[in-house]
C-alpha cells in the first residue's frame, strides 16, 4: 500500500474508532483530525497535546496497529488530558487508557465489523510498558471491589489530577482494618502510577 493510501486508511480508522468511543462513553473527542505517520518513530503512537495523533509508519500496515489506534483515540476522550497533569500522574492516564483499550477492543471491533485474532496482540501486551500501571490499578480496584468496566470508565471521566482523590474517596465505604489496608495499597500503587514507564 502506498504512503498516501496508508495515511488515508489510518485517518479513516481513527475517525471510525473515535465515533464508537464518543458513543460508548458519551464523552467528546478533542482529536484535531490530523494524523501523521512518522518514519523511524521510536514509538508506536502518540496523542500530542495539540490533539494531533502520530503513528509509527512501520506499524501502520500491520494488524497489531489496532491496539495503538484505539489507545491513542481513547486519549482524545480522556477528561483533563493536560500536559502538567500528565507529567505528574502518567500512570493514572496510561494505565487507565491501556486497560480500557484491552477491555473495549472487542466491542469496537464488533461495531466496526473488524476481525483480528487476539493472538496478534498477545506478544506486545505481555511485555507492554504500561502493564505495571495496570497491575497497580488492579490492586486498587480489587480493594474497592468495583467491576472493571465501571472502574476504568469512571476514571476516564475524572480529570487526571483528580483520579487519586476520586479513588481515595471510595475508601469511605470501608471501615477499620479494610480501610487501613486499602489506603496502604493505594499509597503503594500511587507511587507506581506517578512514575514514568
Amino acid at each position: 500500500m502506498d504512503e498516501k493510501k496508508l495515511q488515508d486508511r489510518t485517518e479513516t480508522e481513527l475517525q471510525e474508532i473515535i465515533a464508537v468511543l464518543t458513543e460508548l462513553f458519551r464523552l467528546p473527542s478533542r482529536w484535531s483530525g490530523r494524523v501523521e505517520l512518522v518514519p523511524d518513530a521510536g514509538f508506536k503512537g502518540k496523542k500530542r497535546f495539540t490533539c494531533d495523533i502520530q503513528i509509527d509508519a512501520a506499524l501502520a500496515p500491520q494488524e497489531v496497529r489496532w491496539s495503538t489506534l484505539i489507545h491513542e483515540a481513547l486519549h482524545t476522550v480522556s477528561t483533563g488530558y493536560a500536559p502538567t497533569d500528565y507529567r505528574d500522574f502518567p500512570g493514572w492516564e496510561e494505565g487507565v487508557i491501556e486497560r480500557l483499550q484491552r477491555l473495549f477492543r472487542p466491542v469496537i471491533f464488533a461495531r466496526l465489523g473488524v476481525f483480528v485474532a487476539n493472538e496478534v496482540f498477545r506478544s506486545s501486551e505481555e511485555k507492554h510498558n504500561y502493564n505495571k500501571y495496570i497491575r497497580a490499578l488492579e490492586q486498587i480496584r480489587a480493594g474497592v471491589n468495583i467491576p472493571e468496566t465501571e472502574f476504568y470508565s469512571g476514571l476516564l471521566r475524572i480529570p487526571i489530577k483528580g483520579r487519586f482523590n476520586h479513588v481515595y474517596g471510595m475508601s469511605r465505604v470501608l471501615t477499620g482494618r479494610d480501610r487501613s489496608e486499602f489506603i496502604h495499597i493505594l499509597s503503594v500503587a500511587n507511587s507506581v502510577l506517578k512514575d514514568f514507564a
